[in-house]
C-alpha cells in the first residue's frame, strides 16, 4: 500500500558546540541517518544557544549545511538568523530557519556549521526537520 499524507522526521543532535564569528572545523553538528536518507524535503532547522558571550555580544547566527564534515557539498549556503533570546535572560537563547528545499541526495550525511556575527556562544543543541 503507498504512502497517504506527508511524514515529519527530526535529526537531533545535543552535543555542545563552541563557535565564533568564522566557520571552522569543530564548529559543526555532524548528523547521518540512521533509518533512512535524508530524500524528500528539508523543512527547517531549531538551534539553542546555551551561552552567548562577547563585548559585543552576538545577536545572530549565521547556518551553512552541507553534505560532508570537512565543508564541502553544500546543501543550504549561509542562512542567517537573529537570535531570540529566551524570557528573562540575556545570555541564552535559540534560533528557528524554515527551508523548503527539496532534497534528494541519498548519503544521509549533513554537518551544519554555524557562526557568529560578533563574540562567542555554545549551542547545546540542534533539531533538523525534515519530510517526506
Amino acid at each position: 500500500m503507498a504512502k497517504v499524507g506527508r511524514f515529519i522526521h527530526e535529526a537531533i543532535d545535543g552535543n555542545d558546540v563552541a563557535i565564533d564569528n568564522a566557520f571552522g572545523l569543530g564548529k559543526q553538528h555532524d548528523i547521518v541517518a540512521t533509518e533512512r536518507s535524508f530524500v524528500g524535503y528539508l523543512e527547517g532547522i531549531i538551534v539553542r544557544v546555551k551561552t552567548l558571550a562577547g563585548n559585543p555580544a552576538p545577536t545572530k547566527i549565521t547556518v551553512k549545511i552541507t553534505h560532508n564534515s570537512n565543508g564541502t557539498g553544500v546543501v543550504i549556503p549561509d542562512t542567517e538568523a537573529t537570535i531570540a533570546y529566551e524570557v528573562g535572560s540575556t545570555t541564552e537563547g535559540g534560533i528557528a530557519i524554515k527551508f523548503a528545499f527539496a532534497h534528494f541526495h541519498t548519503d544521509g550525511n549533513f554537518s551544519i556549521f554555524y557562526k557568529t556575527d560578533a563574540g562567542t556562544a555554545t549551542i547545546d543543541a540542534m533539531e533538523l526537520y525534515w519530510s517526506e
